[in-house]
């Protein structure tokens, strides 16, 4: 190698490391090295995973969860629940609203961190579970990553439970409960909690409306008046009422009633029917109805 040679290669090495990094500082910002920028868990990227805040508010938004009907001594404030929380993030709200709603909160939860899909699980099950509660078989589901839970018996629970709401699917039979829940996964989930807590109570609604006894009161003569109630509109003539006693005291007749209701396994008569029961009393007395359990 002659002198030449030798002088000129530290000189190549010092410019290509000097256009390396004017091309680094160009891409991250002069206070953060590339390694910290690449590794940062506090921001992640929208695309692939939400924050905790963004998972609560999206969770309390969802399923209409409100403080309507709580009456504060002051005006809460998120802080009041997480020390961490900012009280002017957009989430802020939510963070009151989930913790008075059945939604577990750690104290120092960090609320710019992502979130994992059994935080999320967990959190929605809660949520879901404050509405309800809600009839659910025994049947033990196996999740083939269980293992995988932070909150183990809690978590696993949670997640039973929304397979078995139709929430959630298991994947080749596990959740991954910590890989991060995605946009697309937890507006999923979210939207299938609502439509199944809105169900819920369409049902409850049009029980209720079965349930309900009307009472009309028709004169036979000037001393007796003859009383039915009935049941509405039913599907079948599995829905039965029928009067189990009146009780007489100042004035007042208390007709006491019993309802029935399709038997399961057994077959009824397709057909609407208004299920009716009548009885008689003395014209004086006021009718009241009284449902016997």
């Amino acid at each position: 190698m002659n002198r030449r040679t030798v002088i000129a290669l530290p000189l190549v090495c010092l410019t290509l490391h000097s256009t390396l990094a004017s091309q680094a500082a160009n891409v991250y910002p002069a206070t953060e090295t590339v390694a910290t920028a690449m590794n940062r868990a506090d921001q992640p990227k929208a695309a692939k995973a939400i924050t905790y805040g963004q998972g609560i508010d999206l969770i309390v938004k969802g399923l209409g969860l409100n403080i309507d009907n709580i009456r504060f001594i002051k005006e809460p404030k998120a802080t009041d629940y997480c020390q961490y929380a900012d009280n002017k993030a957009s989430y802020a709200q939510s963070v009151i609203i989930a913790a008075n709603n059945g939604i577990t909160l750690d104290r120092k939860q960090r609320f710019n961190t992502p979130m994992t899909r059994e935080q999320f699980a967990l959190a929605l099950e809660e949520a879901m579970e404050h509405t309800g509660p809600y009839p659910m078989n025994m049947m033990w589901i196996n999740i083939g990553d269980a293992a995988a839970f932070v909150n183990k018996d809690k978590s696993n629970n949670a997640v039973q439970a929304l397979i078995k709401f139709g929430v959630v699917k298991l994947e080749r039979n596990n959740f991954r409960p910590r890989a991060y829940v995605t946009p697309a996964e937890a507006n999923a989930m979210v939207a299938k909690a609502a439509a199944f807590v809105k169900e819920h109570k369409q049902r409850v609604e049009e029980h209720q409306q079965q349930n309900e006894v009307t009472v009309t009161t028709t004169p036979v003569n000037a001393q007796v008046n003859s009383v039915v109630l009935s049941r509405g509109s039913q599907p079948n003539s599995g829905y039965q009422i029928a009067i189990t006693g009146i009780d007489f005291a100042e004035g007042t007749a208390t007709v006491r009633y019993k309802l029935s209701n399709p038997e399961e396994g057994k077959m009824y008569m397709q057909v609407i029917t208004e299920p009716k029961a009548e009885t008689f009393v003395g014209s004086a007395y006021k009718v009241v109805l009284q449902q016997d359990k």
